[in-house]
């Protein structure tokens, strides 16, 4: 509970750098860091520190493909767009799949409009936002592996999975 604690606490603080900035721009081809800056601050924030993590986790690791992991990382939440879930609506989620993880998925759905209707899209967006993620990302023509990689980030692991993937899911559990 005091992980929840602190990633409300940095939802609220978020801030990006220049050097953020830059990082981002060397490491994403324009199409993806349209995507990249259209989610909202916290979740900019969040890949980040997702990135920083997970090229440091990857030191010493044979085999990582760095570039490949930084850019996962850098995208693997681009499903969460700007606007589309509240700040509030988003610890509602967090909160109700800690106390009822199977109730909280059965009732998200897509779509926007009356106040009811949006935090029930923030609940589709917390458990669809890998599949979604990946779809913008192959729209936007990002190689296959990323979009691989992002759509399976919260999926169970698997024996097969490549080691990207494996970093990226312990620098996300980190953050």
């Amino acid at each position: 509970m005091l992980t929840r604690v602190r990633q409300v606490f940095c939802a609220f603080t978020a801030r990006i750098s220049p050097a953020d900035r830059a990082f981002v721009e060397s490491s994403l081809q324009p199409p993806e860091q349209a995507l990249f800056w259209g989610m909202n601050l916290p979740d900019q924030r969040h890949a980040l520190n997702v990135a920083y993590t997970a090229r440091k986790l990857a030191d010493g690791v044979a085999g990582v493909d760095r570039r490949l992991l930084t850019k996962c990382a850098l995208l693997h939440d681009v499903g969460k767009v700007y606007g589309d879930v509240s700040t509030a609506d988003k610890i509602l989620t967090v909160v109700a799949h800690r106390l009822a993880p199977r109730w909280a998925k059965q009732w998200g759905r897509a779509g926007r409009g009356s106040k009811l209707q949006n935090l029930r899209h923030a609940f589709y967006v917390y458990f669809h936002h890998p599949a979604r993620s990946a779809a913008l990302l192959q729209q936007a023509g990002t190689e296959a592996s990323v979009a691989a990689i992002v759509a399976k980030h919260h999926a169970a692991p698997a024996h097969d999975d490549p080691p990207e993937l494996a970093i990226l899911r312990q620098a996300d559990h980190q953050h």
